[in-house]
């Protein structure tokens, strides 16, 4: 089998640009997905992008691995229910909502924005 790679000049410094702990690529990201980005978990709900802490506030399971339905993830662990663009519990065991963050999306890259 051969193989031949070609580099196109005018993609190189994009895709050599080392991202930030809070950034990543929208197309790694693909509609009704999750990204671990740094400690947050970014969704892709029909092409809008939504972030929450990456941890489930009952047990920490890892929101980021669960199942994304529209805006509503299942953790993996317990099965607790998230709207990831509001943080709202919509079924327990889980009490409490997880925290939300701002996702910019400047052309190809997206950023997760924390408050402090």
């Amino acid at each position: 089998m051969q193989s031949t790679t070609h580099t196109n000049a005018t993609d190189s410094p994009v895709k050599s640009e080392a991202l930030k702990d809070n950034q990543f690529r929208i197309d790694a990201v693909p509609s009704g997905s999750a990204l671990l980005v740094g400690d947050a978990a970014v969704f892709n709900v029909g092409g809008s992008f939504c972030a929450t802490e990456a941890k489930c506030t009952h047990r920490g399971g890892p929101l980021n691995e669960g199942k994304l339905d529209g805006s509503t993830v299942t953790c993996p662990w317990h099965g607790t229910q998230f709207n990831v663009c509001t943080g709202a519990v919509l079924r327990g065991p889980a009490t409490e909502p997880v925290k939300t963050y701002r996702v910019i999306v400047e052309g190809e890259i997206g950023r997760v924005e924390k408050e402090n």
